[in-house]
């Protein structure tokens, strides 16, 4: 098991013990974000908010990120982390009953939690989603408004949380997100200390580090809306390190801070269109440009780029994906989109297009070969597979056998049998927008 596997399992298993709590066990055994700090020392009151149900709330959380949240009637709002429902409901009495509220939590006892609350309280525009909010269970640009409330700090891939936020807010949506964050370094004995990771802190990262992540995310308007410090008293400290450890800590002048962070999507540009065609050799040089400059290899391309499908933004390439065809089998490669248009869907489309192209080509498999993208694959139906069980027409290819590391991640697809006939490819690929959902 990976070390990001190991903390998800401590993180799962901590919250499940708090899902089957009350909230006033949770007030005096809780640091309020997490189930092992001593006493709330960051848990904010949400009595006086409108929507607030008393057995959603656990007494967890490091902020009130609903009340900074500018949630308007109407609106779908996404909670991150969202245990038994305490911030959806809070959610829900601000959108009305025109609006959504979805709540992600990936501990079962939690989602179970949430439903039966919601049931009791006769919601029908709430709804709980089992899922990782690394792989979020949503579709591209579906939410106004995502809301979480100290949970980013629990999670190992922060960077790849905030990208997914990216993903599901639609174009001018924003987020406000409370969180731990830290000026300054941990001790190294203190982020060893599980109890302190479910508790939110040993997991926390430097706050302008943290901003980073958002704003090259492609956030915009990026402000902390609230901030303030938390003090972890001595005696919680000196139950997982020494005396000698804690002055060492208190004369470090770290600060471990909570904050209240808004940023928005940025608005889809109307004059940005995508068009779809099929490569030609003279595509080459730019096909090999944008490759390079992702960090994909080209040594290998064929020159005249058989299979290959381009997506262009107001006429310059933006995204690019290939299939190597050997019989019934299909190697995806080469798939990329320029920094400037990520998050729109382009490589999903590109990767549509083509598998329906060689589909009618005979392809009935089709393999890739990833060393950061087996998450987004995953979510194209891909599965990984072992590299012994790859067929010999992919095992013999320069990018299997040369170009990719022994620790690429090998993936496969079956793509059956075509269920419409393409008379042609560029027909099919329209012209279309990025805000349109379509690409």
């Amino acid at each position: 098991m990976t070390t990001e596997q190991n903390l998800k399992a401590l993180v799962r298993e901590k919250y499940a013990e708090v899902a089957q709590q009350s909230h006033a066990h949770n007030i005096v055994t809780a640091c309020g974000c997490g189930p092992a700090c001593g006493d709330a020392l960051m848990a904010e009151d949400y009595s006086q908010l409108q929507g607030y149900a008393a057995e959603a709330d656990l007494g967890l959380g490091c902020g009130l990120p609903t009340q900074f949240a500018h949630i308007k009637a109407g609106d779908t709002v996404i909670d991150l982390g969202s245990g038994a429902g305490n911030d959806a409901f809070v959610a829900r009495a601000e959108v009305g009953p025109t609006g959504k509220v979805i709540g992600i939590d990936f501990t079962e006892a939690m989602i179970a939690k949430a439903r039966t609350n919601a049931d009791k309280l006769g919601f029908n525009n709430v709804e709980f989603r089992y899922g990782d909010i690394e792989q979020m269970p949503l579709n591209d640009n579906v939410a106004d408004v995502v809301v979480s409330n100290c949970v980013l700090n629990l999670v190992p891939n922060k960077a790849q949380v905030i990208s997914e936020i990216h993903r599901v807010l639609k174009p001018s949506g924003h987020f406000s997100i409370s969180d731990i964050v830290l000026e300054g370094e941990l001790p190294q004995d203190l982020r060893q200390v599980a109890e302190l990771y479910a508790g939110c802190v040993s997991g926390a990262v430097q706050k302008d580090d943290y901003l980073g992540m958002i704003q090259k995310a492609g956030f915009e308007n990026i402000t902390v809306q609230k901030q303030k410090a938390i003090h972890l008293p001595d005696e919680l400290l000196l139950e997982y390190i020494t005396p000698d450890a804690l002055k060492a800590f208190r004369e470090s002048g770290l600060g471990i801070l909570s904050v209240t962070v808004y940023a928005e999507k940025p608005a889809a540009e109307a004059a940005d269109t995508v068009a779809f065609r099929m490569a030609q050799a003279a595509d080459l040089e730019e096909v090999k440009k944008l490759l390079s400059s992702v960090g994909l290899p080209t040594e290998d391309l064929n020159p005249a780029l058989p299979n290959f499908l381009l997506a262009f933004v107001n006429g310059a390439l933006a995204g690019t994906a290939g299939v190597e065809v050997t019989g019934e089998v299909g190697l995806l490669r080469s798939v990329a989109v320029s920094d400037s248009y990520r998050n729109y869907g382009i490589a999903r489309r590109l990767v549509a297009d083509l598998t329906k192209q060689v589909r009618l080509q005979g392809v009935k498999s089709l393999y890739l070969i990833t060393t950061t993208a087996d998450r987004y694959f995953e979510k194209q139906d891909f599965m990984t597979v072992k590299r012994d069980e790859v067929p010999v027409e992919v095992a013999q290819s320069t990018q299997f056998s040369g170009l990719c590391p022994s620790s690429a991640v090998v993936m496969k697809k079956e793509i059956g049998k075509p269920k419409i006939k393409l008379n042609e490819l560029a027909t099919a690929s329209s012209c279309c927008s990025p805000s349109s959902g379509c690409c």
